[in-house]
């Protein structure tokens, strides 16, 4: 996006599906984003934040989990976001417009917008 910054030893990875940023926004020093991923404008990503949206497939004990692929599922971050150092977004979860995530939290599900979510897993903490 427009004015938007990637910023040193961060990976971007499009390997298994797109990642797109939009304006404003910052991906801070050592995140790893694995698409699908959308982020939105105006997002502000701490230090050291992986956000995935790819899991390995292990179901199967007769195979090696090598040999039984990935499964993705898109990650979608809103508008007018914080995310704090260290922080842990899983795939299938979206961030609604206007939230914040506490460092080191492990978020799992949904975070509503106007909201702030902390721990492991990550909860709501209030409402912004």
């Amino acid at each position: 996006g427009r004015d938007s910054v990637v910023e040193s030893f961060a990976c971007i990875n499009n390997a298994v599906g797109d990642v797109e940023i939009g304006d404003h926004t910052r991906i801070g020093l050592h995140n790893t984003i694995i698409g699908p991923v959308t982020i939105g404008s105006h997002v502000t990503l701490a230090q050291g934040i992986n956000v995935t949206a790819l899991n390995h497939n292990f179901g199967n004990s007769e195979k090696r989990i090598d040999d039984q692929g990935v499964s993705t599922n898109p990650v979608i971050i809103g508008d007018d976001i914080w995310i704090g150092a260290n922080a842990v977004i899983l795939p299938g979860v979206t961030i609604g417009n206007h939230a914040v995530v506490a460092a080191g939290a492990v978020v799992t599900k949904d975070v509503p917008a106007h909201s702030l979510v902390a721990g492991v897993p990550a909860k709501i903490i209030k409402e912004i």
